[in-house]
């Protein structure tokens, strides 16, 4: 008990440190699983409906965007509700939780909050335990939020054991990805190097779910995100992957635990790469500089938006087949027309595709920003280094991130479906370039921030979170045409599905010329820290 002497204090601290981001956490997950799912029986009033759209749901493209169809014999509201959300909501929480465990453990590594922290009395372990710990009841809060929430909406097919398969299928697997990123900060020395390490793992975790639920085959049930949804919520409540992935998290978390007991603080199991004796003459440049530490931002970037276009290019081949084969789908698609659900796809992946290739784009232009909050500005300023240089260095980065994502996101589709002959390159590049406005305007909402209001850099995040879930549940709930064109993504024309018009790229390139401006002047305005 030597090793976690302390809890109880530590944990105490940990609660006061979080309540405002866990809070904000809980309302935004729990809140908006329950307000989506409220909307529900509006949207599919009748089985006829319901039917319709589980068919629907049952294509090649849907199936790889969200999972496997059930319960068709005995569909009801809850089991569809179920079907579209659960693996976004499951993501949220990935993410969340990947963050939770990051910011307490290496990134107050880095900052050398553990080192002050240890000279108190405190166990080695008092640290890692307590933020395990903190994880899995922020987990489980959201999860019991949810459940009782569920079961006080009145919605068709909601029962307490079905309700509580799915909120706990959610938040087990958050506390799963709690445990894997407390294992990665035993394992690499930097706080980049543990959030890029398991972000790829997530992303492998659901390209494996995709793949598998496309073949049908067990790649989906090794991976976490596919077993999760063979919980079968509101049909089956099947609660045995539920304990499979608590287990595996339980023995994650003692792993990194038994790693963390014997290994030295501020230091990682993996050694970091020796660099040269001396550095490259390209360094003598602030874009060198800023290229130099931020390219394995843009490596795993790119290699991960090309792995994702090639993922839902390879599936592309067997969407005609289906509808062929389905009597419903042919009915849904003859009273809509001239519907052509091959181009309707490459849109649907493109507009994901294009929200998040802004991530990297943000994140270089923000990179200014965390050397700040590091302290490393100071000595870098302090010699012959002009900061408005510095800072166009990083957007200048962030510019060519920008085509290079949406290049290598199209260049994945084209190369998995060019043996179909259901695209061409062009049309494809086209399509894709024509999100470049709205990425450039989410770059200028970040140079703004950083340079005029840096402490609300996060505030970016909040437009990213609301085109995400725009381009996903807007056209599902039949909103408003100006909800959507709040988000940048979606003022971009939907090629080739609709006409291209010019207009409103150049308004948006406009605006965010307007904006990055104000925010790099008043950056060479403002203090630094």
């Amino acid at each position: 008990m030597r090793s976690i002497y302390g809890f109880g204090r530590y944990f105490r601290f940990l609660l006061r440190r979080e309540r405002a981001m866990s809070a904000v956490w809980i309302v935004c997950v729990a809140g908006s699983a329950l307000l989506f799912a409220g909307m529900y029986p509006g949207l599919f009033p009748d089985k006829e409906s319901m039917l319709t759209m589980a068919t629907t749901m049952n294509t090649p493209a849907m199936v790889a965007l969200m999972g496997p169809v059930y319960g068709l014999e005995s569909m009801t509201t809850a089991v569809i509700m179920a079907q579209e959300c659960l693996i976004w909501f499951v993501m949220a929480v990935a993410i969340m939780n990947i963050f939770f465990v990051n910011r307490h453990t290496r990134v107050d590594e880095e900052l050398g909050r553990h080192e002050m922290l240890r000279a108190l009395p405190v166990g080695r372990l008092t640290g890692a335990v307590t933020t395990l710990f903190g994880a899995f009841a922020l987990n489980a809060v959201i999860s019991i939020i949810t459940a009782l929430g569920f079961m006080m909406l009145h919605i068709e097919g909601v029962t307490a054991a079905g309700a509580f398969s799915y909120s706990l299928s959610m938040g087990v697997q958050g506390f799963l990805f709690a445990a894997l990123t407390l294992l990665a900060a035993q394992l690499f020395s930097t706080s980049r190097g543990v959030t890029g390490s398991v972000f790829a793992l997530l992303g492998l975790f659901y390209t494996m779910r995709m793949s598998g639920d496309m073949a049908g085959n067990a790649l989906s049930i090794i991976s976490p995100l596919g077993l999760g949804l063979r919980v079968y919520a509101f049909y089956e409540d099947n609660f045995v992957p539920i304990l499979i992935l608590l287990l595996e998290a339980v023995v994650t978390g003692t792993a990194a635990l038994l790693i963390c007991a014997g290994r030295d603080l501020g230091e990682g199991i993996l050694p970091a790469r020796k660099g040269r004796e001396h550095a490259s003459r390209f360094l003598r440049g602030e874009l060198g500089l800023a290229w130099r530490l931020s390219r394995g931002t843009i490596f795993a970037w790119g290699l991960g938006l090309f792995a994702l276009g090639a993922s839902y290019g390879s599936v592309l081949g067997q969407i005609d087949a289906f509808v062929n084969d389905n009597e419903m789908i042919q009915k849904i698609l003859n009273t809509v027309g001239s519907y052509d659900i091959t181009n309707n796809y490459i849109v649907l992946i493109l507009a994901i595709g294009a929200i998040l290739s802004s991530v990297p784009v943000m994140l270089l232009a923000g990179r200014i920003h965390a050397e700040e909050k590091h302290g490393r500005l100071e000595q870098l300023f302090a010699k012959a280094v002009p900061r408005m240089k510095m800072f166009l260095a990083y957007i200048t980065l962030a510019l060519l991130e920008s085509f290079l994502s949406l290049f290598l996101l199209t260049l994945g589709l084209f190369t998995a479906a060019w043996s179909t002959g259901a695209v061409e390159l062009g049309p494809l590049l086209k399509a894709g370039f024509a999100y470049l406005p709205a990425l450039w305007v989410m770059l200028s909402l970040s140079v703004l921030l950083v340079g005029a209001f840096p402490r609300l850099t996060a505030l970016v995040w909040v437009v990213f979170s609301y085109s995400f879930l725009m381009m996903y549940f807007g056209r599902l709930f039949d909103l408003p045409e100006w909800v959507h064109k709040l988000s940048p993504f979606g003022n971009v024309p939907q090629l080739p599905v609709q006409e291209f018009r010019l207009e409103p790229l150049i308004v948006m390139a406009a605006l965010s010329l307007i904006l990055g401006a104000i925010g790099v002047v008043r950056y060479g305005r403002r203090d630094i820290g």
